[in-house]
């Protein structure tokens, strides 16, 4: 008995810490993202049906405990959230590939390859959240490259053969 108050003892002080230290008021991003997704889910009824699933599941609580000791410290230490990166922000990385200057812009949902020499020669891969999906814009519009689930991924090909990858466990 005095082993398990001990541990718990324990355990609380960490949990106390932890939040203490953390700075824990943070964007909450996580949370944000299962509420959006909780938010656009169908019609106010199906809204409301996916709100107890989630909180029976209990994503709501998994995606706070995450905000509060993982990502919201992650921001306090170093001023930005991995999991909030908006609309309108985006990170610019330059590389260099087969003697070919690219420049690499990262937005949310969204990544762009340009090449530096050839201006306006970009590619474009936008990822459809509710779908799962990468698409490629191109001439004839986006097309679809990629799809995932728990159970694995897809990549399709121009051809038109699907090459399909499963979660090993």
């Amino acid at each position: 008995m005095k082993r398990t108050i001990k541990l718990v003892s324990v355990l609380m002080l960490f949990v106390m810490m932890t939040v203490g230290v953390a700075g824990c008021f943070g964007n909450f991003a996580a949370i944000r993202k299962v509420y959006t997704f909780n938010e656009n889910f169908g019609d106010k009824w199906m809204n409301q049906v996916m709100f107890y699933v989630l909180s029976w599941v209990p994503v709501y609580g998994i995606a706070s405990f995450a905000d509060v000791v993982l990502f919201n410290t992650i921001e306090f230490w170093t001023g930005s959230n991995p999991m909030a990166m908006g609309e309108n922000e985006e990170i610019i990385k330059y590389a260099n590939h087969d003697g070919k200057d690219l420049k690499i812009i990262i937005r949310q949902n969204e990544v762009m390859l340009e090449d530096m020499s050839n201006p306006g020669e970009e590619i474009a891969l936008r990822y459809k959240p509710f779908e799962k999906s990468w698409y490629l814009d191109g001439e004839d519009g986006a097309v679809k490259i990629a799809t995932h689930s728990e159970d694995g991924a897809e990549f399709f090909q121009p051809d038109g053969k699907v090459i399909s990858i499963s979660n090993i466990q």
